[in-house]
């Protein structure tokens, strides 16, 4: 690897992000860590994340200056990867990985001592009956083996990540809108407020530019309401 320095792979753990949070007192970021099945798998405001063998889970230990419009950019290389299997896949933004209206994937972005980036995709494993109407796997639309693809979407990362680097995201914002789901569509998202409004895009921070009928909103996170059906 040109830019990880170490890639642990466990078989069991209760969560990716909570053990890398113990590993970075052995070893230097940035590092990763995958995990065949997570016990106690999480997504955005602690909702539990179904981790069945068969999925990819695996989480990247940063020591980044600058985070802002990180995890938009980390969507870039896993869309790019997994438009190789299923050339439907889409971002809902802020952080998720969709085939229509069926999540696929997550990004979970944690900072303290280092950023924490945690990253679980559907590839084979069993989805519970409580999910199975609201998710996608990537083997409903290709044969795909889960640790070949995480050793692609790390390669895709370094060959991106030094641009990320020396100029934010900047220079990904066309391309992620270019793979908006909602792009010129009208959304409720709840944030510090409830808001309505049509999706210009983002910008160059990763915020999302929704034209609400008074004015024209810079909205840095948020949850898109109703989405999924």
């Amino acid at each position: 690897m040109k830019y990880f320095k170490e890639i642990i792979t466990v078989f069991e753990c209760d969560s990716t992000m909570d053990l890398a949070k113990k590993l970075k007192n052995f070893f230097n970021p940035p590092f990763v860590l995958q995990s065949n099945i997570q016990r106690f798998g999480r997504g955005q405001y602690g909702r539990s994340w179904n981790s069945n063998f068969g999925g990819l889970y695996f989480t990247e230990v940063l020591s980044l200056e600058q985070i802002l419009g990180f995890s938009t950019f980390l969507s870039i290389p896993i869309i790019r990867v997994l438009k190789r299997y299923v050339n439907s896949v889409k971002v809902k933004w802020p952080n998720d990985i969709v085939v229509g209206r069926k999540k696929l994937g997550g990004i979970l972005i944690e900072k303290s001592d280092y950023v924490y980036a945690g990253i679980g995709i559907n590839v084979s494993n069993k989805v519970s009956e409580e999910f199975k109407k609201i998710s996608a796997r990537l083997s409903d639309f290709s044969e795909v083996n889960e640790l070949h693809l995480f050793y692609e979407i790390l390669d895709e990362e370094e060959n991106l990540i030094n641009e990320f680097l020396r100029n934010g995201f900047k220079n990904f914002v066309n391309e992620y809108n270019e793979n908006l789901i909602f792009l010129n569509d009208e959304i409720e998202l709840e944030s510090n407020n409830i808001y309505r409004g049509i999706v210009e895009g983002v910008g160059i921070y990763g915020e999302l530019i929704l034209k609400t009928r008074d004015k024209v909103e810079r909205i840095f996170s948020g949850t898109v309401l109703n989405f999924y059906k």
